[in-house]
């Protein structure tokens, strides 16, 4: 039978996405105390492959390919929101800007927990005379970020282990949009390890949720009704603890939830990086922390 390729199409994103679902509550149910090393593609299949055939996928202003809504990290429902990472960007290269730091040529840019590319797609214009780089624990993001978004960027995986595949002092400009935010116990060796591979005239910017995050989710009726808000005030550590934290975690690994008290946060900077500005609400209801090695 001659089925139209349309129709068959949606029936193989259909299965697709009902294989993401079931891999989503799968790694849900997964036991707390098992340590996460990487989010692996297909985990559950004894082999895959990419086709040499590339899906034809609607594309951004600058011409680049946006990936299914199964990759975009709950950033959304429509492409338009997917694609406010181009404010994101903007904010942070004014940022960045007013620290006496512009990007030029070949210059070396990491994009640190890139997921499918909403951030670095913004870098395009850079991407002809800089090295540009974006690293993710989800090898399922990565590959398609690989397969779609190379070139102009380069892409790999790596771990949730406090390791990162390039040499020491490699890095012009590194950046982490909502990272830290997911990053518990480890979040001190990973800024070391920023550190190692930032240059000594380089910046690192990155976003955190800290005490101001949480009165802008209880106050701004576009944040009372999200998850993340309903889960704050209904966790008992929190509400037990709530005014008087340096650090509050609430779940555990790559998806849990961290806040911290900013003084606190700035002042464990200060014998590894000179804090050159913390901006409040740069990143949606995140703080913009802008660090320069010591």
């Amino acid at each position: 039978m001659n089925i139209p390729r349309n129709i068959r199409k949606w029936f193989k994103d259909k299965i697709k996405n009902t294989y993401y679902e079931i891999e989503r509550e799968r790694n849900k149910n997964q036991s707390a105390d098992t340590p996460t090393i990487y989010l692996p593609y297909l985990k559950y299949n004894e082999s895959y492959y990419f086709p040499e055939s590339k899906t034809e996928y609607e594309k951004c202003e600058l011409g680049l390919p946006i990936p299914p809504e199964s990759l975009w990290l709950g950033y959304g429902k429509s492409k338009e929101v997917y694609l406010f990472g181009k404010t994101q960007i903007s904010k942070m290269l004014e940022i960045t800007g007013n620290s006496g730091f512009e990007i030029s040529e070949n210059m070396k840019i990491l994009d640190f927990g890139c997921g499918a590319g909403r951030m670095i797609r913004w870098l395009k214009p850079y991407a002809e005379k800089c090295e540009i780089w974006g690293t993710d624990i989800s090898a399922e993001h990565i590959n398609w970020a690989n397969h779609y978004l190379r070139p102009p960027f380069n892409f790999a995986t790596t771990t949730t282990n406090p390791n990162l595949p390039f040499e020491d002092r490699y890095f012009d400009l590194i950046y982490a949009g909502s990272v830290f935010t997911h990053i518990d116990d480890l979040a001190e060796a990973w800024l070391l390890e920023l550190r190692r591979i930032l240059k000594p005239e380089g910046r690192l910017y990155f976003t955190v949720q800290d005490k101001h995050s949480i009165e802008k989710l209880n106050s701004e009726k576009h944040y009372k009704d999200i998850w993340l808000t309903r889960y704050l005030n209904s966790n008992k550590v929190y509400l037990e603890n709530k005014n008087d934290f340096s650090v509050f975690v609430g779940g555990r690994g790559p998806a849990s939830q961290v806040f911290y008290d900013i003084d606190f946060f700035r002042e464990s900077l200060k014998t590894i990086f000179d804090v050159l500005s913390v901006n409040q609400e740069a990143y949606g209801f995140q703080t913009g922390i802008l660090l320069k090695r010591k």
